[in-house]
């Protein structure tokens, strides 16, 4: 008995994982003020080997379990973005990777392992627009590092 409910205990934690990181795309799509895309694993692998931008997207592509956008254009959307972003980011324990700070424009990368598959999110403010980017899958902080040019 102790077993099971051990059992349900940690299945219903893993759940709750797992729909934490899918509830911020979820918690804005459809809300005046913010723009949310979903890009699928296969739509990943149509990608080019190497963009126009040197980007070599193709590269992870079949590391990506699915790609999420949220955009905030309304000086309260860009608030509330934020305010959710972060509330995640410290919730989940994600890792800083890298932080910039220019002027007005702001970007930072975080990354978490979240039981063999990797999240990376990316929040950036440029002037009045918050704009997040979580990728979802296998790919490495090596990996990441290749798709910008770094091997």
């Amino acid at each position: 008995m102790k077993r099971t409910i051990f059992i349900l205990i940690l299945m219903l934690a893993v759940g709750m994982t797992a729909s934490a990181q899918e509830s911020l795309v979820k918690q804005f799509k459809g809300k005046e003020g913010f723009t949310c895309v979903t890009i699928g694993k296969a739509a990943m692998k149509m990608m080019p080997a190497q963009s126009k931008n040197n980007l070599k997207i193709g590269s992870i592509a079949d590391k990506v379990d699915r790609l999420e956008i949220v955009s905030a254009s309304t000086p309260q959307a860009t608030e509330k973005l934020s305010k959710e972003c972060k509330k995640w980011i410290e919730k989940a324990n994600f890792e800083s990777v890298v932080d910039v700070d220019e002027q007005r424009n702001q970007a930072s990368i975080f990354f978490k392992n979240d039981g063999g598959k990797n999240v990376f999110l990316l929040l950036a403010h440029e002037k009045e627009t918050t704009s997040v980017i979580i990728i979802y899958g296998t790919m490495t902080l090596d990996d990441m590092s290749g798709v910008m040019g770094g091997q």
